[in-house]
């Protein structure tokens, strides 16, 4: 679709599950003519080439390295960070000395502090960094923006916002980074609940305080050494409130088994809506008894934003997650190039935010659930 010279030559740091997912996603814009800059992947960096994950990767890639300095010397324009948490600061370290790009999966890291030197960097060098907090380019929360700029159903009173995955509710699912706060910062909290916290952020503005309770149910497992403790939570539920004055409650969860769970509901003056992060669909809205929606005025925000953001095409759309990565790489790479969105995308400041709220409920929780405040973070913009 593009010209060899409107390629972003983009270099991956991680070639694990969700590095590949980056990679399929930058296809996906590919095959469905996402008006956008395409990615060419040049130079990855993984653990160790000879591995079984580092020849796949040599069927991509032209170099293949286990050293992550190799970023900066490489010809990129950018690169995409997709390492478990605690390994992404050298990575952006790196990229930050060679004037590089970063899009980087979220949390930005295992530690809020680090996270807080992340932005900070990348607000002193001006580099084009996003972060992957991909439910920001939902096309139900970008509808649902919209809607509720409009003033139309009134002030949003409360909100339930879910996520419940499986996948560890198993105890013979072996130990792993992620069950590590060590590497993690964070569990079901880190992983799902940041996503949630920062949707949260765009369509009701910051957290003020919250009580939480976490639970981890499999408390041990399985290891290349032996049998190690879970030290992440598999499960939390909070209360929180926001600084407009709303109030709800966000549940997150890696051990729900069958009828998985992804939704925002915010209950408003005039009516309630509802956010299906579940399903590659618009927001949808029940109306009290009278209210109507200024459909025109809803339907004037598509125009304001970059063709590149708006949603994927039936025909090409896979799921909502492989979808979601797609938007947010092609905004990225659009922005590397210079292009405006015209859309408020996930910056290393708002995944510190984020984390911010995570870190308090994990607080609220050691605590027995008291009710704690969310510091005021005193960060650059």
């Amino acid at each position: 679709m593009a010209p060899q010279d409107h390629a972003v030559r983009m270099g991956l740091h991680g070639y694990g599950y969700i590095g590949r997912i980056h990679v399929l996603a930058s296809q996906l814009c590919v095959a469905a003519a996402v008006p956008a800059p395409r990615a060419e992947w040049d130079t990855v960096v993984v653990r160790d080439p000879e591995s079984a994950s580092g020849r796949l990767a040599a069927q991509t890639f032209r170099h293949v390295t286990s050293d992550v300095q190799e970023i900066g010397r490489a010809s990129l324009d950018a690169v995409s960070i997709a390492t478990p948490n605690h390994l992404h600061m050298a990575a952006f370290e790196a990229a930050a000395e060679a004037g590089l790009a970063v899009y980087c999966e979220k949390p930005i890291s295992h530690h809020l502090s680090e996270a807080q030197a992340m932005a900070r960097l990348a607000k002193e060098r001006g580099m084009v960094e996003q972060v992957a907090l991909i439910y920001r380019f939902h096309p139900a929360v970008m509808e649902a923006r919209r809607i509720l700029m409009t003033g139309a159903l009134g002030r949003v009173l409360t909100f339930r916002a879910e996520l419940l995955h499986g996948g560890y509710l198993d105890p013979d699912r072996q130990m792993a980074w992620r069950l590590r706060e060590a590497s993690a910062g964070g569990g079901a909290s880190m992983d799902l609940g940041i996503h949630l916290i920062d949707a949260l952020h765009l369509l009701l503005g910051p957290v003020s305080a919250v009580a939480a309770t976490a639970r981890t149910f499999v408390p041990a497992r399985s290891g290349a050494g032996g049998t190690e403790s879970v030290t992440v939570d598999d499960w939390t539920t909070c209360l929180l409130e926001m600084a407009n004055g709303s109030v709800g409650t966000l549940e997150v969860s890696r051990v729900h088994v069958g009828r998985e769970r992804d939704v925002i509901d915010l209950v408003c003056e005039r009516g309630v809506l509802h956010v299906p992060l579940d399903a590659y669909a618009g927001a949808s809205v029940a109306l009290a008894a009278g209210g109507s929606l200024p459909r025109a005025e809803i339907e004037e925000g598509y125009q304001e934003v970059h063709a590149c953001i708006r949603p994927i095409g039936p025909k090409y759309a896979q799921s909502a997650h492989l979808n979601l990565h797609a938007t947010a790489l092609a905004a990225f790479l659009a922005r590397v190039r210079g292009e405006e969105i015209g859309y408020p995308v996930p910056r290393c400041l708002d995944a510190v935010y984020a984390q911010a709220v995570v870190r308090a409920m994990l607080d609220s929780s050691r605590q027995g659930g008291r009710k704690l405040d969310v510091p005021r973070l005193d960060m650059p913009r």
